[in-house]
Parts: structure tokens; sequence; C-alpha cells
């Protein structure tokens, strides 16, 4: 089972030594459901014993017909009964195609790792095999996801093909067993574009979307979110599963954290799975315990803003909160007395009260609030009733302002368009000129540091989705001599990130401003940025950028 071994992961739940005893009788269960992704051979009542209720098992088509016509199924029927026997409920996801039925070609063929994430040549042999699957798991499984991920390199095929692997399962599944649900996987990150095409084009193919945002931070989720509930997909019309992979994004002493709000959020915009994605120790059963002892299933009741601090909060009466700050640690005053603090393993915190309010330090690490006042669960109701999603207090709101911009040098001065945060990947550009009695900052071919990543502030510019036509002005240094200088942009659009035609750079001894339309922007930080200035290819002269402009125009 070597491609099974490589293919992510061995997931597991289990509790750290380090971390606190679990109580000696069980709370309730979490606000959302925990199930993992587990190898064939895992230990399913581990998982089971550490919160998971559910788990997703690879069905493996390159190993289970490595030879047209026969089936080799023991190992699956292995792990399909274990899992059941350990109370956990299966979803098989049907993946990966064998060396024979590929559309890989001569030395691709001694690759696994290229040949089994082709597509299969003829849609007749992945029919063969989901036709196979869905009679033998029929009275065992409900659930069937199409493919593990559709992101290179675990899919080498287009949207186009994937649609038709999808249409094709959801028939013959759906033949074996009409009550069955198709899952659709989705690129890593948090791709709208994409997801506004399935909901167009293969609406009725899928009862459920798997999102997999990895290296997407779970703040970073909620304005996603928001928008995927206001404008694409509406409560009710397909039910949201979140498969998340915590090594993507922080270190491990987050992974608590990241649990926490990932529970909040889901129950906030009605997410119905978390599967958590790691190998070894990852979410511990006492951060499970925490937020079942304190928030459990209660319904969300809506969110509040203070002082930079965001919370949801939960309940009917005796209201519950989960509250945490996007940027350095505060004190929060709020209405409710006694209020009491928890960490996400269960640990108190100081809480200082005075009259009717408490006061305490909040930071980005989440708190799970009990005790707060009755004014602050009607002011959240009030935020749920007017349809507002939760987003976390910004510095700066741009929603007003004709435009956006950064100089670039040593230290950027950004007025709501960043590209320091991306200094330090790999190919972008880092060198620092002085120019004119100025600074500026000079890509370098020879290192391969040939591209400007940027994002644009959320709250001037997310997901246009044809609401604007973006315009962006470039300022470079002239070139020294004719088409031997030029870039163009690379950005995320509606239909996937793409590049804008090639741009050359006059020769000039000065300063020249480019300017970019850009009719089909996305820029809804798809791969966590929204455009890059690219000078790939310059070989003779170096790309010299001293500032660049953002500007939205209503169509």
């Amino acid at each position: 089972m070597l491609l099974m071994r490589c293919v992510p992961f061995l997931l597991v739940l289990i509790l750290a030594a380090a971390w606190p005893a679990l109580p000696a009788s069980a709370p309730a269960a979490p606000p959302v459901p925990v199930g993992v992704r587990a190898a064939e051979g895992a230990d399913f009542g581990a998982l089971r014993s550490a919160g998971a209720t559910s788990v997703k098992l690879v069905v493996n088509w390159s190993e289970v017909e490595t030879r047209q016509g026969t089936f080799q199924w023991d190992a699956l029927d292995d792990a399909v009964s274990a899992a059941q026997s350990a109370g956990l409920r299966v979803i098989l996801i049907l993946s990966y195609t064998p060396k024979w039925a590929s559309q890989a070609t001569g030395s691709e063929l001694l690759d696994p790792a290229i040949y089994a994430r082709e597509p299969p040549k003829r849609i007749g042999d992945w029919e063969t095999f989901v036709t196979a699957a869905s009679s033998r798991y029929r009275d065992r499984v409900k659930d069937w996801q199409i493919w593990t991920a559709r992101s290179l390199p675990i899919f080498r095929g287009t949207t186009r093909e994937y649609i038709d692997l999808l249409r094709s399962a959801r028939v013959l599944i759906k033949l074996a067993d009409p009550s069955a649900r198709i899952i659709l996987c989705t690129p890593y990150g948090f791709d709208l574009a994409d997801l506004r095409r399935m909901l167009t084009d293969a609406s009725d193919d899928f009862d459920v979307i798997s999102l997999s945002p990895r290296g997407v931070s779970p703040d970073a989720l909620l304005r996603p979110l928001g928008v995927l509930r206001e404008r694409l997909l509406p409560r009710g019309s397909k039910s949201l599963w979140i498969e998340w992979d915590p090594f993507s994004y922080g270190q491990r002493a987050s992974w608590p954290g990241q649990m926490v709000k990932l529970q909040a959020e889901a129950r906030a915009f009605g997410i119905d799975y978390i599967f958590w994605v790691a190998d070894g120790s990852a979410i511990t059963r006492i951060v499970l315990d925490t937020l079942g002892a304190q928030i459990g299933r209660q319904p969300f009741a809506g969110y509040i803003t203070r002082q930079g601090v965001l919370l949801l909060i939960f309940g009917d009466s005796d209201a519950v909160a989960v509250a945490w700050s996007g940027a350095a640690d505060t004190t929060l005053t709020l209405e409710g007395s006694p209020l009491h603090a928890y960490t996400p393993t269960g640990d108190t915190r100081p809480v200082s009260g005075d009259g009717e309010k408490s006061s305490f330090t909040v930071g980005n690490e989440p708190l799970l609030l009990t005790g707060i006042g009755s004014a602050l669960l009607a002011e959240a109701r009030q935020a749920d009733q007017a349809g507002a999603f939760p987003a976390l207090p910004v510095a700066t709101d741009y929603r007003q302002a004709g435009d956006v911009s950064a100089r670039l040098g040593r230290t950027n001065v950004e007025r709501g368009l960043y590209n320091s945060p991306f200094r330090e990947w790999r190919n972008d550009a880092t060198e620092v000129v002085d120019v004119d009695g100025g600074e500026a900052l000079r890509a370098n071919s020879a290192r391969e540091r040939v591209y400007v990543h940027f994002d644009v502030d959320d709250t001037f510019l997310f997901f246009v989705d044809g609401r604007a036509l973006v315009e962006i002005n470039v300022e470079v240094r002239g070139a020294s001599a004719t088409e031997q200088l030029g870039f163009n942009i690379w950005y995320d659009s509606m239909s996937g990130y793409r590049f804008t035609p090639w741009q050359w750079v006059n020769a000039s001894p000065g300063w020249l401003t480019y300017t970019f339309r850009l009719p089909d922007a996305a820029f809804a930080n798809t791969w966590g940025w929204d455009f890059a200035i690219n000078a790939a290819g310059n070989r003779n002269e170096d790309l010299v950028i001293r500032s660049v402009t953002v500007r939205k125009v209503t169509p």
C-alpha cells in the first residue's frame, strides 16, 4: 500500500500527556462533530475514544484494481468493519487511477505520484470501479467523496474532467443507493471562484461540499465563509464540511486554539463536520471536552465586537462566548458578573470584577467566556437578525477609500496594499536600491527572485465577482534599451490565477507608470494573495519598482 502511505496522512486524535487529565465524567459533545481521515491500519478504537465520530477512508483505485477487472477489497473490508465496530461513521473517498487506466505516458508511468493522480483515459473504466465499490459497500456506507483534493499534485486533471468523474459517480452511486450522499472535494485554500463554478455547472451532482482551506488561518476563514453564505450558498442548500490540516498553519502549540476557533466558526456558519488532519498527537480530547462542557450544542446567537476583539456568542439564555483578537493582547471589559474565562485546554484565566462588569486580557489565542450579560446576548442577536456575518475588527477600514497603495523600500509605506508579508517568500524580490534620492525594490533574475506579491485589504476589495473593474498602476524605472525589460501581472481571477499580457518597459532614464485593467478580478486570497508583479524572463536587466496603486472602477 505504498501510495496510500504517500497520500495524506494517518490522522489521529490522542491525548497529549503534558495537558490536563480528562474529567471524571464526560461532558456534552462539542458544538460541531469531529472526524478524521485515516489509513486502513489505524487504531479506530483510539480515534473514537479521542472524540472522533466519523472517519474518511481512501478507496485507492490504483491499489484496489492493479489489473483491469481484478479487485482486491480485503484491506478495505477490514478497515470498514473495524471502524464501524469502533462506532465510527465511515465516509469513502474514491480516488487515484491505476497505471493501466491513466492518461500518463512514457516515463510518467514509472511514478505513481504522476500516473495515479491523472484522470482515467476512459470514463468507462472509472464507472466500472465506482459500480463495484458502491455495490459492495452500499449497505454500510452512505457518504462518498470524489477524490481527496482538487489541487496539484493530488489531482492532475481539469475542472471539466473532475466534473465528468463527479457526475458519473453520482449516477452510479445513487443507482446503488438512492439515499447515498455525494461529496464534492475542493482545491486547497479557499477558492470562492471555483465554488461559484461548481455550484453553477454541477450543483445537481453533489450533496456536500468538503472545503480544504490548507494554509489559511482560522482568522482568515471568517470573510470567505461570510461571502460563501451571503452570496453563493445560503444555509440549507448544501451541507458544508471542513477538512483542516493544522500542520499547514501555525506551530503545534497553536493547535488547541485552532480547534476552538474552527468549532466556533463552524457553528456560526452552519458547517456540519470538521475533519482534523494530523499525524501523531494533534487535537486532544481535553479540548473537545472543554468545548463540550462550556458550549455544547447551544445555538449560535450572533456576534459582537469590542475593543478590537471578536466575540461569537452561543446560547438562548445562559450565553457563552468565544473571544479573540486579531492583533495584540488587549484588556477587555464586558457586561456580566461573575464572568469566567477558560483557555482551549480548560485552564482558567484571571478576571477582575467591578460591579456588573468584568475585565480580562485577551489576545489571538481564543478564550471561552461564561457568565456574559443579557445585554451582550441581545446585541449579538440583533446583529444576527440583521444578516451580518462575523469578521475580526480591523485597524483601518478602506471601504470608502478611492484607492489603496504601497510605496516600496526597506520599510514599505503600505496604505491598504500589503507586500511586506511576502518578502520572505523564496522567489520574491528583496533587494532594495537607492534611486533619485529614494528607495525602490529590484527583482533579481540571477537569484530567481522575480515576483512581488500583494494582498489588497479585504475591506477595500474581496471576491470582486464582476462588481468592479480593477485598475492596477505600477511605477517602474525606465529600461536602458527597448524590448529588453518587461513584466506582467499574475492575479486571482474568476477563472483561477492568470497572467495579463506582457508589458515592455520603454527606454527612459526616469520613472514610468503602467496601468493594467482587470475586468475579471476575484481578489479572494485564494492562495493567500491577490496579485503579483511577475518579472520572470528578464535576463539583461532587472525590474525596479517604486510604487503600486490599486483602484476600483464601478462598471
